[in-house]
């Protein structure tokens, strides 16, 4: 570690701050995500090689005009003036494009013919459903709402306003937007999906309260573009973590030496 200790990486009011003690900040505040960055880089990089992947001069052109235009970095004065406020060198800027291009690209390679299998397998959990919660502290209460809401036809958002202890939705009448099928209970997935829009469902006991659900709309997966992008995140992600898994990977920055299972598990935990 003593290089590190003979590289200055910043200086404060005369104080001159080296390598060292800024990776030392870093590994106690578990704060490795570059590391994690860097190592995902040279796995793609590597496996685009293998595949034979690589960027044109055009396609770099491309990329990097499209690049200043998200930016609105019309001219050069403006690029240079956006670079020295990232503290990048025009190479370095160039660099960071390429890798971006290359990614996508083996991105593209890695998921073209899995996207419709991904799919298939994994179409449920692509449903969503647009709903409105009613939640309160006693089973007697929900049930007591409930017969009102169905026998008298009460309005669900006005008894939501006016009920409802869940904050995140009391003043919006419960409503709580599209939720994916996943991230629902067991239960409330059943009879959510299972019901109509319009419907009322529950009530059903959750860790925060019991719940009454009000289905707003129902939207059934459909590979469409937009998911298509979604399953192809999803794909490349799980090769690369696979990949990482795999790999050997030594880390003298860090001192230390380590195989991908420990030193990269250490880093997905500390990114949490």
């Amino acid at each position: 570690m003593s290089e590190l200790t003979e590289n200055i990486a910043l200086e404060v009011d005369g104080e001159e701050i080296d390598l060292y003690d800024i990776m030392r900040r870093a590994k106690a505040r578990n704060d490795l995500e570059f590391v994690q960055q860097a190592i995902d880089a040279a796995i793609i990089r590597q496996e685009a090689t293998r595949q034979e992947i690589a960027v044109s001069d055009e396609e770099l052109q491309m990329a990097a005009d499209q690049f200043r235009a998200a930016h609105e970095l019309y001219d050069v004065a403006a690029t240079e003036a956006w670079l020295a406020t990232k503290h990048l060198t025009f190479e370095e800027w160039e660099l960071f494009v390429e890798e971006t291009v290359l990614t996508r690209k083996l991105r593209e390679a890695i998921t073209a013919d899995k996207i419709e299998p991904h799919f298939a397998i994994n179409k449920l959990t692509f449903d969503a459903a647009e709903i409105s919660r009613l939640v309160v502290s006693e089973e007697d209460i929900a049930r007591e709402l409930r017969a009102q809401l169905t026998e008298e036809q009460a309005d669900f958002h006005s008894l939501a306003r006016t009920y409802s202890i869940d904050s995140t939705t009391r003043l919006a009448g419960g409503y709580a937007g599209k939720v994916m099928r996943p991230e629902m209970e067991a239960a409330v997935e059943s009879a959510v999906f299972g019901g109509q829009p319009g419907n009322v469902v529950g009530p059903f006991k959750l860790e925060d309260g019991w719940h009454l659900i009000k289905i707003e709309s129902l939207h059934r997966a459909e590979l469409d573009d937009a998911l298509r992008e979604t399953i192809k995140t999803q794909v490349f992600t799980e090769w690369l973590d696979q990949r990482r898994r795999k790999a050997q990977i030594k880390l003298p920055l860090l001192a230390v030496v380590a195989p991908v299972n420990d030193a990269v598990e250490d880093l997905a935990v500390s990114n949490k």
